[in-house]
């Protein structure tokens, strides 16, 4: 089944304009994963960049920018056929991406809320591990050594091939120009998810007037804490409001994400108590990625099935062996007590650690600036 493809034209941030390809992943129930838990599940209703994110100016041999990390109010474009924008860290990419505006609403970096539903879509709609990308040097690690199997080769950078460009097998859609481009090596991509010591447990503030008892959804943001370092966009899962009188645990079935580091949750059920503006709210369990172990690439076996977990498509590391041939790519966990931020995608030297896109890395920090790491950028829709 196809994805509708849109080209949105927004500001280029220098008193101008450029445009955007984003497809949209609608609403859909997940179905044909090995794991039950992640079958049922409702997810979708957002628009995902066709490409790896590039700077506004960027051409098939520019990058477009002498200071990639440094973004002040320029957005991230998903164009085809140009040098994807490398070399910028986390915070600044999602200063990047969320720069783009459309239709009043702000872009984000993509959540793995978001990639899981992508990766849903994958599975459900086409043969799973069939979907190929850049993990050999300019061409999939399965494909024969031949010209029609490799990318447009960057000249920026070795063995690292344009965006949009290879073979039919490296588009969502298995047909050239339909889906999403990439979503299987060339670079990695920051994801909108901060580990802190191995564990996930994303906070955010009640946002404005807070909420009153029996609101069935809860407006969040960063409390105007800068570039929200310490924030990271919501998924579904339990989170408990500690206001330190009415502190109560609310469960969270869908995210509307409205900015930079801002959200709207939608709720199971109203909210039991009157809370103010500010009040802070955790996910009320961690997510544990690495389990205090040594670093290393292991097989992904099963994924997550918490209540949080199983909506971000991430490895169990308890269990590595369960369905690992069906998985297919590893991931390289790693935990140094200290501050770290999610990536996934693979780059064009994975080989057969990057083969379905679920590949996950636990080791960069998120000031890092690498040329084998970009991002890509979304859109929510949905009413407030």
């Amino acid at each position: 089944m196809g994805l509708l493809l849109k080209t949105f034209t927004h500001s280029d941030g220098a008193g101008g304009t450029t445009t955007s390809d984003m497809v949209f992943i609608p609403r859909f129930t997940t179905s044909s994963w090995p794991q039950a838990a992640l079958n049922g599940l409702n997810v979708g209703g957002f628009w995902a960049d066709v490409y790896k994110a590039s700077h506004p100016l960027a051409t098939s041999s520019a990058r477009g920018t002498a200071a990639p990390n440094v973004p002040g109010a320029v957005p991230a474009t998903s164009r085809q056929n140009v040098s994807l924008w490398d070399d910028i860290s986390w915070i600044s990419a999602r200063i990047a991406a969320s720069n783009r505006v459309i239709d009043g609403r702000a872009c984000h970096l993509i959540t793995p809320y978001e990639k899981f539903a992508i990766m849903s879509w994958e599975m459900q709609f086409h043969t799973w591990g069939d979907l190929r990308g850049n993990n050999n040097d300019g061409k999939d690690i399965r494909d024969p050594d031949e010209a029609a199997y490799y990318g447009t080769a960057d000249p920026l950078q070795a063995d690292r091939t344009l965006t949009g460009s290879g073979p039919a097998s490296w588009w969502s859609g298995g047909v050239i120009g339909q889906g999403i481009h990439g979503l299987v090596g060339n670079a990695y991509e920051w994801e909108d998810c901060r580990i802190e010591s191995g564990l996930i447990q994303p906070k955010a503030y009640i946002n404005d007037a807070g909420c009153t008892a029996g609101d069935t959804f809860l407006d969040y943001d960063d409390n105007a804490n800068g570039d929200g370092v310490d924030v990271c966009q919501l998924t579904p899962g339990i989170y408990t409001i500690d206001d330190g009188a009415d502190t109560e645990d609310i469960t969270v079935t869908n995210v509307i994400y409205t900015g930079r580091f801002s959200g709207r949750l939608i709720l199971s059920a109203g909210i039991a108590n009157n809370h103010a503006d500010n009040i802070p709210f955790a996910l009320k369990t961690a997510v544990d990625l690495c389990n205090g172990e040594a670093a290393g690439y292991v097989a992904i076996g099963a994924l997550l099935e918490d209540a949080t977990g199983k909506y971000m498509a991430l490895p169990d590391v308890t269990d590595t062996t369960t369905d690992a041939a069906t998985y297919l790519d590893s991931w390289y966990k790693y935990d140094n007590s200290d501050s770290r931020a999610l990536l996934r995608a693979g780059y064009w030297n994975d080989t057969s650690q990057a083969r379905s896109g679920l590949i996950v890395i636990t080791a960069t920090p998120p000031v890092a600036v690498i040329n084998s790491l970009g991002f890509r950028a979304c859109l929510s829709v949905g009413s407030l």
